[in-house]
């Protein structure tokens, strides 16, 4: 999963030369909401945090994105997920885009990419935190609106779904499968500079 990330950043990278990129810097807030049958939707609420998003675009409207966020939550059922306290989720995200813009100042992106997610928790049985790495593949839309007066300036919203996968083995497969795969619903809602836009 490294090296599929690494080689989306290193083509996008790539295919910008030449062209006119249409650079963007984002700062966004970000909700999770785990869904499905499987211990993060049964033993931790909701999370909520704050990321960053860096997106470049294209003259023909296609592009890439990158992403970081961290967002926290609480344990509800410590019989799920353990004797651990104060969840916390990193998530680094690379993703194409294609978006279509409108007259109004309205756009609409559809997103397809990959991620790297880590989960950490405070333990009191350990010194240093108990951590689970997992991948994540991810669709995703965004609905963004540039101000007529100020096109530098664009509001944007952004639900993905992230399929998560941490790969944790135990002998019975359903248990595997309800400790190792979780659906997650990000959302992303946020403000973006358009670096080229006078």
């Amino acid at each position: 999963m490294k090296r599929f990330l690494l080689s989306i950043t290193v083509f996008c990278f790539a295919l910008s030369f030449g062209q006119k990129p249409q650079p963007s810097l984002g700062i966004d807030v970000v909700s999770v909401t785990p869904m499905g049958d499987n211990y993060l939707k049964d033993g931790v609420k909701n999370f909520f945090g704050f990321g960053l998003t860096f997106q470049t675009v294209f003259k023909r409207n296609m592009g890439f994105g990158l992403e970081l966020s961290q967002a926290f939550s609480e344990v509800k059922n410590k019989s799920v997920y353990g004797d651990l306290e104060k969840p916390q989720l990193t998530n680094f995200s690379a993703y194409f885009l294609y978006k279509y813009p409108f007259k109004n100042g309205l756009n609409v992106q559809g997103q397809i990419g990959a991620g790297i997610m880590r989960l950490s928790n405070l333990s009191q049985y350990v010194d240093d935190d108990y951590r689970e790495t997992a991948a994540g593949f991810l669709l995703g839309t965004e609905i963004s609106y540039k101000f007529p007066k100020n096109k530098i300036v664009e509001v944007f919203a952004s639900p993905k779904i992230y399929f998560y996968n941490s790969q944790i083995k135990f002998d019975d497969s359903d248990l595997s499968r309800y400790y190792s795969r979780s659906q997650l619903l990000y959302i992303n809602v946020g403000v973006r500079l358009n670096l080229n836009e006078k």
